[in-house]
Order: C-alpha cells, then structure tokens, then sequence
C-alpha cells in the first residue's frame, strides 16, 4: 500500500512541475488554505498539495527505489511522464478545481488476460486515470468526452532522470 501510494505523490508531483514552464522553482499556489477538509472536490489543509523541498522528494524516491532494489532490479515501475502540453490545454477548463489520480490497469495488461489480477508494481500493467472535478465533486471530460491515460511508463520509457530530481 506504501509502495502505491508513492507511485501516486510521484506521479502527481511529475505532472504539476510539469505544467509549471516558468522555472525550476514550484510557486505555492495563492488560494488561502483552510483547517479540516472540504466535502466538495476543492479540497484544503495543511497536508493537501503542499510544496516539498527536492531534498525531501528525492529522499523519498530513493527510499522507494530502495525498496524495490533499482539498480540491480529494474523492473518495477519508476514512474509515470505525462504531456505538459495536453495537461495544460486540459486545465484551462475553469470549472477544474482539482485533479484525480486513479491507479488502473493499461488496457494492453487487461487484453493479456490481467483484467481482475493484482498487477505489483509492473509498469506494463499500472497506469494512471487522470481526470478532473468541479467543485460539486462531478467529473468534467476533456473535449472528446473523456479522461487520460496514455503516460510513459519508466523503466520501459524513461525520459529523463528518474532516480531523483535534479538540484
């Protein structure tokens, strides 16, 4: 549960310093936080999206590909790459106020006869959904009438250092 729950802080700090083209720095975003949690999609609190330091990140990372033996075994998934570009496009839809990050299977591991199975951490079989809410928690699809998916999974496509972030 660890090891998937990493998968999705890395994935989702991938994709929001991927859709910050400005510098390497990440800027907090301006919306006061508030105590306690919302019951709508907009969700706040001292633990909800916050900035962490590339030397906390990159001790994460390493405790993660510790655990799954990288270097010597590199066939667990690493991580997740993302278009900025399509990101972006998607949220200049205003009535996004949060994005979900949902743990699938690939449909090529479905297809092989997965469907159903526990996938580890096999960057054939896991993929992220990724999908936006409006503040009365309802689904908002991109033009097409639909979410994403379609991310390179690492090690099967690494672009990039995916050991750590680079200071």
């Amino acid at each position: 549960m660890k090891k998937t729950t990493t998968i999705i802080v890395l994935s989702a700090l991938c994709c929001f310093l991927a859709c910050t083209k400005q510098s390497g720095t990440v800027s907090p975003n301006a919306t006061p936080a508030t105590s306690g949690f919302s019951t709508h999609a907009r969700l706040s609190g001292t633990n909800y999206s916050k900035s962490i330091s590339v030397d906390t990140a990159n001790y994460m990372i390493q405790s993660y590909l510790t655990g799954v033996g990288y270097p010597s075994a590199d066939t667990s998934i690493r991580a997740l790459s993302f278009d900025a570009d399509t990101l972006r496009s998607y949220l200049s839809n205003p009535s996004i106020t949060t994005i979900k990050f949902m743990i699938a299977h690939q449909s090529s591991f479905i297809n092989a006869g997965g469907y159903g199975t526990k996938p580890g951490l096999n960057p054939e079989a896991i993929i992220l959904i990724i999908v936006g809410l409006n503040d009365n928690n309802q689904y908002v699809l991109n033009s097409q009438s639909g979410v994403y998916d379609h991310m390179a999974p690492c090690p099967l496509q690494c672009p990039g250092n995916s050991s750590s972030l680079i200071q």
